[in-house]
């Protein structure tokens, strides 16, 4: 696994550094906000380099996990990705209070977690804290589809 981390970390850092490069076409505009649009976006680039640069030096250092992955289970993963595209779909129309809950309640079934109770309860509950955070707190404009 040295090679393949050296090889991923190698190319997350040349990404960030792309990313980076690419924040700076971002506009200002006419906010008075001190750290500009571009803060964010920037911050996450030097974060990925950050972690790349870990991973660097783990695997010139020697003390990748020598271990092999596991299994990539494409059933899952096809399950993920048709549950996020039909989230990205609806989204608009049924609104982030409806379709959250049941984007996070797929997720955790396709990850094998079956007890109803859990499932319900921390669909609803990753919602109303994602809802409270950005909706309430941040002010963040969120697809309300039919609740309106």
């Amino acid at each position: 696994m040295k090679r393949a981390d050296l090889a991923i970390g190698l190319g997350l850092l040349v990404l960030s550094a792309v990313y980076f490069q690419q924040s700076f076409g971002i506009i200002r505009g006419f906010a008075s906000d001190r750290l500009g649009p571009a803060f964010f976006p920037r911050l996450l680039a030097l974060t990925l380099a950050a972690l790349a640069l870990t991973l660097i030096v783990r695997a010139v250092s020697g003390r990748s996990d020598p271990s092999r992955p596991p299994a990539v289970r494409l059933g899952v993963f096809a399950g993920l990705v048709l549950l996020l595209v039909l989230y990205t779909l609806l989204l608009p129309r049924l609104g982030f209070v409806l379709m959250t809950p049941v984007l996070v309640a797929g997720a955790i079934w396709l990850l094998g977690l079956r007890q109803w109770g859990y499932l319900v309860g921390t669909a609803v509950g990753v919602t109303a804290v994602l809802y409270l955070v950005f909706a309430r707190t941040l002010h963040v404009l969120l697809p309300m589809g039919p609740l309106k």
